[in-house]
């Protein structure tokens, strides 16, 4: 894809400058000062805390497996001028905060327990000068929670070495939803063989289940109209074959693991994500539920050309 590039000559640029600096309704970039704040992204909000609440609903989803024990973790961010020193951000619970945002909503919210959680390496974190960005990690007992209520962790910055926390981004509401034991992050490894082709698979990929979160909000963004009711156990959506079928098309799958271990290989159906451009027929799939590994065998016929792919690849969790 080629890029287009604005030129703007010389003159014009010292112009524009100069109009910047003397218009007094102008931004001065040169005064702008740090803020310290939470980065959310990739979480998604909530339609049903689109009410009056001045706070937006992320999710903190939880993997529920035989080790009752999940981590997420929370993302703080320099905005603005980076900081050359380093910045310790120190997090607490914003009951105060919650009780508005609960009462701007129905009251319909409730504060996840302390017993639930714990800071897995004390609440706070290091930015280090010059990086911009830290995480801090919290470990749940999901066996202690009850995903059937609405449970909230509203995490605040309470403390940035002396720097300001943004009023905007400084405390968040994250909605506590359940993932099944199949989603995570997973190394793959395999090739898509077409005729005479080979196509190497060498991609992390990550295995989703939105059931929970698309049940709570009855809806997601970019699926489609028609998914889950209620929280899914058993199947998660990934990307599907290599880099060529699922960037250039959009293709996606569900893996489905039944009650023996073996693993059917559909179409998304389940929520509708990307383009539907080959039917996937599934072969010999297998899940080792000890090492957390997904061996998957399918294959699909192009409608347009007639070729036939044939796809063996093997998927290692890893987080």
């Amino acid at each position: 894809m080629k890029k287009i590039k604005y030129i703007i000559p010389v003159g014009l640029t010292f112009l524009a400058s100069a109009c910047l600096k003397d218009d007094p309704q102008s931004t001065n970039f040169g005064t702008v000062k740090p803020v310290i704040e939470q980065l959310n992204a990739p979480n998604f909000l909530n339609a049903n805390t689109a009410g009056g609440a001045n706070q937006y609903a992320y999710w903190m989803q939880l993997r529920v497996d035989s080790t009752y024990t999940a981590t997420d973790s929370v993302t703080v961010d320099v905005g603005g001028p980076m900081i050359g020193s380093n910045v310790t951000v120190t997090f607490g619970v914003d009951t105060v905060t919650f009780n508005e945002f609960n009462a701007g909503n129905g009251g319909g919210y409730q504060l996840l327990p302390a017993a639930d959680y714990t800071w897995t390496n004390g609440n706070s974190t290091v930015i280090k000068g010059g990086t911009g960005i830290a995480q801090c990690y919290l470990t749940f007992n999901t066996k202690l929670i009850d995903f059937t209520q609405n449970y909230v962790l509203p995490i605040a910055i309470t403390d940035a070495s002396g720097q300001t926390i943004s009023g905007n981004y400084g405390t968040t509401m994250y909605t506590i939803v359940a993932g099944n034991q199949y989603m995570g992050l997973y190394q793959s490894v395999g090739q898509r063989v077409m005729g005479e082709n080979t196509y190497t698979i060498n991609d992390l990929k990550q295995a989703y289940d939105l059931s929970d979160i698309y049940a709570l909000q009855g809806g997601f963004p970019t699926a489609g109209p028609n998914g889950p009711t209620g929280f899914v156990p058993n199947t998660v959506v990934a990307n599907c074959a290599d880099q060529t079928v699922y960037l250039s098309i959009g293709e996606q799958m569900d893996l489905t693991v039944n009650p023996d271990n073996s693993v059917t290989v559909t179409n998304d159906n389940l929520y509708g994500f990307g383009k539907q451009t080959y039917a996937l027929n599934s072969g010999a799939s297998t899940w080792d539920p000890v090492k957390h590994v997904f061996t998957l065998s399918y294959g699909f016929v192009d409608p347009y050309s007639g070729d036939s792919s044939v796809v063996t690849e093997v998927m290692t969790r890893i987080r």
